[in-house]
């Protein structure tokens, strides 16, 4: 099994570096994310390695950061996802861009990606939020927060609109009129309106 790889920089592509290690090249296919973090060819590189097997041999994934290959592995064990499809996922945005997506289950940004659908960008969520945030891969642990607040901003909101429909209501407005009213304020809102502010503004809409 080969881990590490240390060497000189030989060549660069866009998804395949060499890496010459005491005379022997190593051909080594990567993100396009990996390649353009690497030094310039004639500079010695390190590389975390995966290894790969199939029918027509061997095949060496190399990754910039031990984050990058952790990621990629959770990937390839996500089913209908093979080497070449993580990898290509894995060029189109940074560990922790990716990271971010999931752990916020930004399913429209993941269909985004080159060769992710519908159903693979919800696969996706449901299969590798937890053990992203187990492994605390990239930025999952901030990203798991920002999402948590997230949620608790909408809920927050959720709530103060609801007391303000109450609010209305007693003052003879109808169900209906409140929707409309709140739905064209809303936007005008900060995030953090009280219900106060939510009434008042309400009430300029009817005046």
């Amino acid at each position: 099994m080969i881990e590490t790889l240390r060497g000189k920089l030989a060549a660069k592509f866009p998804h395949k570096v060499v890496v010459d290690w005491n005379g022997l090249a190593f051909e080594v296919l990567v993100p396009f994310t990996t390649s353009k973090a690497l030094a310039e060819p004639g500079e010695t590189v390190t590389l975390q390695c995966h290894l790969h097997w199939r029918e027509e041999g061997p095949q060496l994934f190399g990754f910039a950061s031990e984050d990058e290959r952790a990621f990629f592995r959770l990937l390839t064990r996500v089913n209908k996802i093979g080497p070449k499809l993580a990898v290509n996922i894995m060029s189109a945005a940074s560990v922790d861009k990716l990271v971010e997506m999931i752990m916020s289950e930004d399913v429209r940004g993941l269909t985004s990606l080159k060769g992710v659908g519908q159903k693979l960008a919800s696969r996706l969520v449901i299969e590798l939020k937890e053990n992203v945030a187990k492994l605390g891969i990239g930025g999952s642990e901030s990203a798991l927060a920002r999402a948590a607040a997230g949620q608790l901003s909408a809920g927050a909101k959720l709530a103060c609109e609801r007391d303000a429909r109450d609010a209305l209501e007693n003052l003879g407005y109808t169900g209906k009129e409140i929707d409309r009213a709140i739905r064209d304020v809303s936007a005008t809102l900060p995030p953090d309106a009280d219900l106060q502010a939510v009434v008042e503004a309400v009430l300029r809409f009817f005046a």
